[in-house]
């Protein structure tokens, strides 16, 4: 029972005496909640994009792209059956969805006079850092086994005649002037005249992060290639590439069907698209390390923020601690309220800058307009055991030095 309450008492002096310097604690304060934050912020956008990139992988484990082999996609010419040269691999009944596509040249031109920036169309003039537009063409039961744009309508209808599309829904999200369900809009040709392409349908074009990587525009083969007949220098009869989805559950068995695609006349350039996310991560290891170099530098810089608040504390409590142990106090009871002391600093210090990065995660994500930083449980323990582990190294030599203390020097020195 007496030890209970010496602890207790011992505790509840830690406590009080933590603030008895108020502007040296705040900076103490401070120092280490501006480099929790910074940690915080750091590692929320690493696991953040860990997570992107994970469900990106899984998603496109087995997906595969093939274009005519060594030419520019715009300029890619696959035969009208490609389809069944594909399925003329191997390992055909691997392939899940198969569907190929035209790229339509011309909306890259048209991208010059209206861009897409955070869902709002800019006109002329104005800013053109924004996503370019995009269209392709493709054959409806085909894009079909893909649960494709053609299968995600969420207003009108599907196209079903020439300069019919359906378009993205991020594009009409921030209110359009340009671009109307139900009305059609001039696409210029050559920049010498237009055609009139009518808008019949809007459909759901997915996450956030990555929709806007993908086309907003889809129509039939027809019209896109009618649309690029009078575009490019050539008549284009076939497809610029072919979307492949095989039955793989990794992107080194996804490898073996690229082989055998690769094998294939016409001779064609084929990118697994897993693999392609997969080696982003490398990219994210690099910026963990640096991440990591951090974090490193926070505890230190934390750590002897204590330190040094502790021990000009320590030096001017040198008869305050003499008198303790004149008074019956041990050694292991004056180092304890040290340590006590440094944890609270840590602590305060951990939580606050755990606010802070929450804060600054929040206002980052609210004027992007996109949710890409995750918070984990993690995140959480380390900045609990951050703020602990700060509390007791910066506690630590101060703590020996109070211990040590010779009641009889002190007092003699003053």
């Amino acid at each position: 029972m007496v030890i209970k309450k010496m602890v207790f008492q011992t505790v509840r002096f830690a406590l009080k005496n933590a603030f008895r310097k108020k502007l040296v604690a705040a900076l103490s304060i401070v120092g280490i909640a501006i480099g929790i934050a910074l940690m915080v912020t750091l590692s929320s956008a690493s696991a953040g994009f860990d997570s992107l990139l994970g469900d990106a992988v899984a998603e496109t484990v087995g997906d595969v792209e093939v274009q005519e082999y060594d030419t520019q996609l715009t300029l890619s010419q696959l035969p009208k059956n490609i389809s069944d040269i594909i399925r003329t691999i191997d390992s055909s009944d691997k392939i899940l969805a198969l569907s190929p596509e035209v790229v339509v040249n011309n909306f890259r031109q048209f991208a010059d006079n209206v861009t897409i920036e955070g869902g709002m169309m800019m006109g002329p003039g104005m800013d053109m850092s924004g996503i370019a537009l995009g269209a392709i063409g493709v054959n409806p039961d085909e894009d079909a086994t893909f649960e494709g744009p053609t299968t995600k309508i969420d207003e009108g209808q599907l196209f079903e005649n020439d300069y019919e599309v359906i378009i993205a829904d991020y594009i009409l999200e921030g209110g359009s002037s340009v671009f109307t369900l139900g009305e059609s809009f001039d696409l210029p040709i050559n920049y010498t005249y237009t055609i009139p392409v009518t808008i019949v349908g809007v459909f759901d074009a997915g996450e956030e992060m990555t929709r806007i990587l993908d086309p907003g525009f889809v129509m039939s083969v027809n019209t896109s290639l009618i649309i690029n007949s009078l575009t490019l220098p050539f008549e284009q009869e076939g497809y610029n590439r072919a979307r492949i989805r095989f039955d793989s559950v990794s992107t080194e068995e996804t490898d073996i069907y690229i082989a055998e695609l690769e094998e294939l006349e016409p001779k064609l350039s084929v990118t697994g698209l897993g693999a392609e996310i997969e080696s982003m991560g490398e990219l994210m290891a690099n910026f963990e390390i640096f991440q990591t170099i951090l974090i490193i530098i926070v505890i230190v810089a934390g750590g002897m923020a204590i330190v040094v608040a502790q021990l000009m504390g320590v030096s001017e409590r040198m008869k305050e601690f003499a008198i303790m142990k004149a008074t019956g106090w041990k050694n292991g009871s004056i180092f304890l309220d040290i340590i006590l002391e440094s944890i609270t600093i840590g602590l305060i210090g951990a939580l606050v800058g755990f606010a802070l990065g929450g804060g600054l995660i929040f206002f980052v994500q609210l004027g992007a307009g996109q949710t890409f930083v995750t918070i984990t449980w993690q995140i959480v323990l380390q900045v609990l055991a951050y703020g602990l582990g700060l509390g007791l190294a910066g506690g630590l030599i101060p703590g020996i030095r109070a211990a040590r203390i010779k009641p009889m020097e002190v007092l003699r020195a003053t």
